[in-house]
């Protein structure tokens, strides 16, 4: 006797926790950390946070649909230069940051005591202002495109001959990444914000740290997809 087939609601449901729980990859994390450990504060990071969901989700929505409406399927080989994307943007992200932080403790300004002009080291705090609009999002897009093809291989294919299902399953399972993305950026926020109240050399060791990581990663993930 052949079983009952499952629910599309649990489905969907299950959509939504993958999403919950893709949000966690190790490189979705160390990336959005680099511009989180920016703005120390719970509500920007968390902007962060679901910026970088937002390019994911485009990504996905737009690959998915070269499957849902072309019934195409992927090519190994797109798989695996993804992933070589993915580790090259982790390190460009893990040695901008670093030179960023390098830059922000050796910039100067020039001022003026009793007339005498002299100028000496000056450490910035993290501002908005070093941030590229756009950069979450495109760093977000980018690990869309990686994601895409193990998602589709997790989606019934009884959802995806219904292709308005389908997309309400991508949907959910893009919100469950915004939201898990957005709550870990508010909480890392929170981290960055106590750690450089108490000072900016320890803002500096855990920024560091963080970076190297994350460029160590990227370097990782490189050598695992050559």
């Amino acid at each position: 006797m052949t079983p009952p087939a499952a629910p599309p609601w649990l489905w969907l449901l299950t959509g939504l926790v993958l999403g919950l729980r893709h949000a966690f990859d190790r490189d979705h994390v160390a990336a959005v950390t680099h511009f989180i450990s920016l703005e120390p504060d719970p509500l920007r990071s968390a902007w962060f946070g679901f910026r970088w969901a937002l390019g994911h989700a485009v990504t996905v929505v737009g690959l998915g649909s070269v499957v849902l409406l072309l019934r195409l399927r992927f090519d190994p080989a797109f798989t695996r230069y993804a992933e070589l994307a993915v580790g090259g943007t982790l390190v460009a992200l893990g040695i901008w940051r670093l030179a960023l932080l390098w830059r922000e403790s050796r910039h100067r300004h020039r001022h003026g005591h009793r007339g005498t002009e002299h100028s000496h080291p000056h450490s910035h705090q993290p501002g908005r202002e070093h941030v590229h609009r756009f950069a979450p999002t495109l760093v977000g897009m980018v690990h869309g495109a990686s994601g895409t093809p193990e998602l589709f291989v997790l989606i019934p294919l009884t959802l995806i001959a219904t292709p308005w299902l389908a997309y309400l399953y991508i949907g959910l399972f893009s919100l469950g990444c915004a939201v898990a993305m957005s709550a870990y950026g508010y909480v890392a926020g929170r981290f960055y914000r106590r750690a450089s109240e108490r000072g900016q050399r320890l803002y500096r060791l855990l920024v560091t740290l963080t970076s190297l990581s994350g460029l160590g990663l990227g370097l990782v993930w490189i050598a695992k997809n050559l």
